[in-house]
């Protein structure tokens, strides 16, 4: 509800107060669960309108993808057959019923024996991101026959979750991601 609407300032209910809300929403969803109005006196926590629109939440298909292959080069990840336990079961508990879970299945066979070699990647998130760095390292010819969104369209949602409770985002390599970018 609007605050002028909470406050019976004004007329109470008007279209534009859908706006405020609708704000107030997004403010909520991107500050972790923090109501705007907590502390009226202290505005410049507020994000700009830049700040939300810039959030992963916005971000076009293509950046989302090279922000996954850009964690495919993540130390933890690229350690992927000998992962650390605890991070392996993190990812279990994030992958349960979600379309990434048989990764694998979704892709041609013919691309995953060229990609295998000798060793299959696991059928896990990490070996799925490592998967596709190396798809755009090594095999930018067979990256038209992919549209990871399309196949896994809540993949980076939890990639993205995950990489925030890792500390990874605030990292070098993924930390620039983050930087303001208006083509994308």
């Amino acid at each position: 509800m609007a605050k002028e609407t909470l406050d019976k300032i004004g007329s109470g209910y008007k279209r534009s107060s859908d706006i405020q809300v609708a704000g107030m929403l997004v403010y909520y969803i991107l500050s972790g669960g923090h109501h705007p109005f907590e502390d009226p006196l202290d505005p410049e926590k507020r994000p700009t309108v830049e700040e939300t629109l810039d959030h992963p939440l916005f971000w076009k298909p293509h950046r989302r993808v090279e922000y996954l292959r850009t964690v495919g080069n993540e130390e933890e990840v690229g350690k992927y057959r000998d992962a650390d336990p605890e991070l392996l079961e993190d990812l279990k508990q994030r992958a349960m019923a979600k379309t990434f879970c048989q990764w694998r299945s979704k892709f041609l066979s013919d691309l995953m024996k060229k990609m295998d070699g000798k060793k299959p990647y696991p059928e896990n998130m990490l070996g799925l991101l490592r998967f596709i760095r190396n798809l755009h390292e090594h095999y930018a010819e067979d990256l038209e026959s992919v549209d990871l969104m399309k196949m896994f369209p809540d993949l980076f949602g939890c990639v993205y979750m995950l990489a925030k409770k890792q500390g990874w985002n605030s990292r070098p390599g993924l930390k620039n991601m983050f930087q303001r970018d208006l083509s994308s």
